[in-house]
């Protein structure tokens, strides 16, 4: 992140916690014109205590700690990737092959998968992923009406099918959704896909509790050390289902790319997934461009 983009983060995570400047420069024992250079991106040298003394009063969980000090280094998105040299060559900046390559990787996976990004957006599913998650073909048309239709916290937020999915553990997982959100999107909050995001899940006519579990996220006691969390849910044809997701990152010049299964924590969610995978295939339906993510389902 530049200086600016950072600054704005600081601003952003600042405005999270309900604080002024005046009172995040006196919790963090800096001076008022020095925070405000630093939200300007004005200072161009920032010294680690400060940065570690930031991170405290922000209340940033281990996850978004490790964000928030890698956007500190002043290094855009394209700068740390493996950059070509004279004598060798990178497909790092190659977005259609990317994008390829993780598609055909999910389509051997013999588990439920989906292909996300650091936004919660969800760039491609297979069948079983659908099945598990009890979306039909005219759910997914519905969702494309909405700016982030296809994205993790609509699907938590704004459908009657995510509420029904986790039924009593519905506070919990939609906690977890937004931890993951902030965590994943922590280094890209001034880029405009975040903002529409925001704008969109602020909406409180569509996603009446979206604004709760927000402040709730961003003063919670319980770090956040881990990205893999339990999940309980009840499907109308499986019955009740133990998981977690797991995610194999990819590190790609327009944001990390997660490629999230789910991994049974019993024998009964196990012979579950095994079949939703059987009846529905591994075929893969992709449902967003990429990096442009335009609807294509």
């Amino acid at each position: 992140m530049n200086r600016k983009d950072f600054g704005q983060l600081i601003a952003s995570l600042r405005l999270d916690m309900g604080l002024t400047q005046a009172q995040l420069a006196e919790q963090a024992e800096l001076e008022t014109a020095t925070l405000s250079n630093i939200e300007r991106g004005a200072k161009s040298h920032l010294e680690p205590e400060t940065l570690f003394r930031l991170a405290n009063v922000l209340h940033l969980t281990s996850l978004e700690r490790r964000e928030f000090f890698l956007g500190a280094c002043g290094l855009e998105q394209e700068q740390i990737v493996r950059q070509p040299g004279p004598k060798s060559k990178t497909s790092v900046f190659d977005a259609r092959k990317i994008l390829k390559n993780l598609l055909q990787l999910m389509g051997q996976i013999y588990l439920p998968v989906h292909l996300g990004d650091c936004y919660g957006d969800i760039i491609a599913v297979n069948r079983a992923t659908l099945d598990v998650f009890q979306l039909d073909d005219n759910a997914l048309k519905a969702m494309t009406s909405f700016q982030g239709g296809f994205n993790n916290l609509h699907y938590m937020y704004g459908t009657l099918q995510g509420q029904q999915a986790f039924g009593n553990e519905f506070s919990q997982s939609a906690l977890d959704a937004i931890l993951a959100f902030r965590e994943g999107s922590l280094r890209y909050r001034s880029r405009p896909r975040y903002q529409a995001l925001m704008k969109e899940f602020n909406n409180p006519a569509h996603y009446p509790l979206f604004d709760r579990y927000w402040r709730r996220a961003s003063t919670l006691d319980e770090d956040k050390e881990t990205g893999g969390t339990p999940i309980q849910s009840q499907h109308p044809k499986y019955g009740a289902l133990s998981l977690m997701i797991s995610s194999a990152v990819t590190i790609t010049p327009y944001g990390e790319l997660f490629l999230s299964y789910f991994l049974p924590m019993n024998a009964e969610t196990a012979a579950s997934l095994n079949r939703a995978v059987a009846e529905n295939g591994q075929e893969v339906i992709q449902l967003l461009s990429w990096p442009e993510k335009k609807p294509l389902a």
